[in-house]
């Protein structure tokens, strides 16, 4: 049965592929004929593979999403298509929450808890989140993965790599290294379904963090987590960007909570959230930032953590040509070409974005501008480098829309001088 459930896979997989390549090519060439211009093509392109990755369900949209966070390897056009997805999907049926509880806890939900409801309070490609009680009566989410998805994930990660080795054929294609990519992401996949890495995650963020009063990561009940099944506290509160409103909080203040977070993450850390967005971020009922949702994440060695901290500290400064000479140092490829015009380009970017207020900036630019640059003298970058640039421009983004004339850059410079001090730059 599982045999031929697979190859019944492989087959819809097949017709998808088929279907939407059909529909493209005839889009394509309408735009083509009605002289619509380049971009309206591309615009096409990402939007007719946004909705095949949709219609080849949970594993292609997470690969898809982990994407969005790659501009150094795909162009902004795609990158705006794949920002987009959402993988909410329909819940699953209790027999299978049931049976994940009595396989790995030896009891039903019903026996470890005092209350367990039922309906999902949430429901996505990886897990859904019901809402329950424990025995002392605290609160608790308890996220649940999918039933059957480590298996239907190996199997699609296979097609795509099957379809990554046809793309390297491709000379042009081959400098995206479709293979190594797709590896990339099936890694990145695979952490975020096996929940016991989540749990792993949220203990070191918490006590990276255990100093810090203004943040906060939801407390896990370790006797009721597994690969599987995630036990966590449920935290009462309203999205960072509702706050203002809902509760009254200060949008300046959970700004720069917001930004301070971000830059102990990269550059002190060397351990960062990387699937920061509106919704993984709370505000709870103390004016606590909670993030939520920390299965993604990024990680920098020493070394390329004092490398990415001197670069980052260099934009901050305004000094565009150590910058350059930082990120052209620590490429794995060859050297650049033509390095003058690369580092007029980067002093050149340095310059657009210095001294201005987030209010005067397209701050959803400043990762895809720099990244372009990057791509245009095929300077290659460490994909956590460019995760990381993704999650400050994500986290400058939501600083924006709370208070537009909060200079970020101003507020990084004493963080720089701090690690700077402390012998970390």
């Amino acid at each position: 049965m599982r045999a031929l459930r697979f190859t019944g896979r492989g087959l819809w997989i097949a017709l998808l592929l088929l279907g939407h390549g059909l529909v493209w090519f005839v889009g394509w060439l309408a735009l083509l004929l009605s002289f619509r211009g380049k971009a309206a093509r591309q615009a096409w392109f990402g939007r007719r593979l946004a909705a095949l990755l949709i219609g080849l369900g949970a594993t292609f949209v997470k690969v898809g999403q982990i994407m969005s966070t790659r501009p150094d390897l795909f162009p902004p056009h795609i990158i705006g298509a794949l920002t987009r997805l959402q993988d909410d999907v329909g819940a699953f049926a209790w027999r299978h929450v049931e049976r994940a509880f009595r396989e790995d806890f030896g009891k039903g939900p019903d026996e470890l808890f005092a209350r367990f409801d039922r309906t999902p309070v949430a429901s996505a490609s990886v897990a859904q989140v019901h809402k329950a009680e424990l025995a002392d009566g605290t609160p608790v989410a308890v996220k649940v993965r999918r039933p059957g998805l480590p298996d239907l994930v190996a199997f699609d990660l296979t097609v795509m790599r099957l379809v990554a080795r046809v793309i390297a054929l491709v000379p042009s294609a081959r400098l995206l290294a479709p293979v190594e990519s797709v590896d990339e992401f099936g890694r990145a996949i695979r952490a975020q379904i096996d929940l016991s890495i989540e749990a792993g995650n949220n203990a070191r963020f918490a006590k990276n963090f255990a100093s810090d009063p203004d943040v906060a990561f939801p407390r896990l009940h370790p006797a009721l987590c597994s690969p599987r099944v995630l036990t966590m506290d449920f935290i009462t509160g309203a999205k960072v960007l509702d706050a203002p409103r809902a509760q009254g909080a200060d949008a300046t203040r959970l700004a720069k909570i917001g930004f301070r977070t971000l830059l102990q993450m990269v550059f002190a850390d060397g351990f960062v959230h990387a699937d920061l967005h509106p919704g993984n971020i709370l505000v709870d009922r103390d004016a606590k930032v909670v993030l939520l949702d920390l299965g993604l994440t990024a990680e920098l060695d020493e070394r390329a953590r004092r490398a990415f901290a001197m670069s980052f500290a260099s934009w901050a400064a305004g000094d565009g040509k150590t910058m350059a000479k930082l990120m052209a140092e620590f490429s794995p490829s060859a050297k650049v070409r033509d390095y003058a015009a690369y580092e007029a380009d980067v002093i050149a970017f340095v310059g657009r974005y210095l001294g201005k207020a987030l209010g005067e900036v397209q701050v959803s630019t400043v990762a895809l501008d720099m990244m372009n640059i990057l791509r245009t003298h095929r300077v290659r970058v460490n994909a956590t480098y460019t995760m990381c640039n993704v999650a400050i421009a994500v986290t400058e983004g939501i600083g924006k829309q709370l208070d537009p004339d909060l200079d970020l850059m101003r507020e990084a410079l004493p963080f720089f001088a701090t690690l700077k001090a402390a012998g970390r730059l």
